[in-house]
């Protein structure tokens, strides 16, 4: 079998985690090996070896002769660079023949488990993976160095892209947890309205007759289903706030109303538009590219500031500046708060640019966008 012939194997069973077992004896064919090892980290921090994972000595080589093996010891010193037959080795390439025969490791371990003669190869990622072959009769040649050094690169790639998919779907798993504790609807966009995710809540308030606003299917069969407004200057406001926060604006805030004639329907919802956290992106954008938009549906019905308590701890607000803070988001103006503190509007006004500091909002339409999405992740 030709070594070329595995490294698709590889990649596949690196991106689904499953199959390393099959590249495991398809490499042992390729190398005339009799067992092999392979111990990649899970994500409890444990080892296992993907190769043989239940095969005889494994858990007796985890719990002991791994801490006492030279040879593993010193592949994972090895730091391939550029030439990867440099990461190629035998075990008589790294320690003292005669010292090793009689060390507790080959004495114990190693003969009674047929691992006289070892391939061994330093894939050379952050965890200093080893892979390692075993036969007992008869030493490893060049042939079987090179087939190893060929397959060395694609190993290190195939790691690192199960790494990146691991730690994208830990990312995604994330992010829809708490999307989904939030108290109202939360809908994530593309900068052309098509809905990336949408939270329960999102999903069962969004599909009731009436709603000036919903997730409407896509065009085609195939096509996303998109976040779509009735009313067309609104749909023209909301698409404009979505593209702002799409490329690196703080997006804003609309207003939505009802008007159903009924007294236990809402007539009035709250739209909050802005980025998406970038904790719960799975990848990097590129530059100039656009952002994912995350979109909170409320209705103004509910309580429509957070505690004042709340913006006190967070931003590190007087107490005085923390009341300012609370009549602002409740629609009250400078000039309305001086009047009911019976302080001057200078000193107000003064206490405005404070709480617009310390909470790092650029104007008072980011610090009401600020407010509202802190009153939708306090419910």
């Amino acid at each position: 079998m030709e070594i070329s012939s595995v490294i698709g194997d590889i990649y596949d069973a690196a991106s689904s985690g499953q199959g390393w077992h099959a590249v495991g004896r398809k490499l042992f064919d390729c190398l005339g090996a009799d067992a092999g090892t392979l111990r990649l980290r899970r994500p409890d921090g444990h080892s296992d070896n993907v190769f043989e994972t239940s095969s005889v000595g494994e858990s007796s080589y985890a719990d002991y002769f791994s801490h006492i093996d030279p040879i593993r010891a010193a592949v994972s010193r090895i730091e391939p660079k550029g030439d990867w037959s440099s990461a190629v080795v035998v075990a008589s390439d790294l320690v003292d023949e005669e010292h090793y025969t009689h060390s507790e490791f080959y004495q114990d371990f190693a003969k009674p488990n047929g691992q006289h003669h070892m391939l061994l190869g330093a894939v050379g990622d952050a965890d200093h993976t080893v892979i390692g072959f075993f036969r007992d009769k008869r030493e490893f040649d060049a042939k079987e160095k090179s087939a190893l050094t060929t397959v060395l690169p694609h190993l290190q790639r195939a790691i690192q892209l199960s790494r990146r998919l691991r730690q994208a779907e830990i990312d995604a798993r994330v992010g829809c947890a708490a999307f989904e504790a939030l108290h109202g609807s939360a809908i994530v966009v593309d900068a052309d309205l098509n809905v990336l995710f949408a939270n329960s809540m999102a999903e069962n308030t969004l599909s009731r007759r009436g709603l000036p606003i919903a997730i409407a299917a896509g065009s085609h069969a195939t096509s996303a289903p998109r976040l779509s407004v009735a009313n067309r200057e609104k749909s023209a406001r909301l698409r404009t706030l979505v593209e702002d926060a799409a490329h690196g604006g703080s997006g804003g805030a609309m207003r939505l109303e009802l008007d159903t004639g009924e007294d236990d329907r809402i007539n009035q919802l709250a739209v909050l538009v802005s980025p998406q956290p970038a904790q719960f992106s799975s990848h990097d954008l590129e530059r100039g590219a656009a952002a994912p938009v995350l979109v909170l549906i409320s209705e103004l019905s509910r309580p429509s500031a957070p505690k004042q308590s709340l913006l006190s701890e967070l931003f590190g607000l007087s107490i005085a500046e923390g009341a300012v803070a609370l009549a602002l988001l409740g629609g009250q103006t400078a000039e309305s708060v001086a009047r009911e503190r019976d302080v001057s509007l200078e000193t107000v006004r003064s206490q405005i640019r404070t709480v617009l500091r310390k909470s790092d909002a650029t104007n008072l339409r980011d610090f009401e966008r600020i407010g509202a999405l802190l009153t939708a992740m306090a419910h």
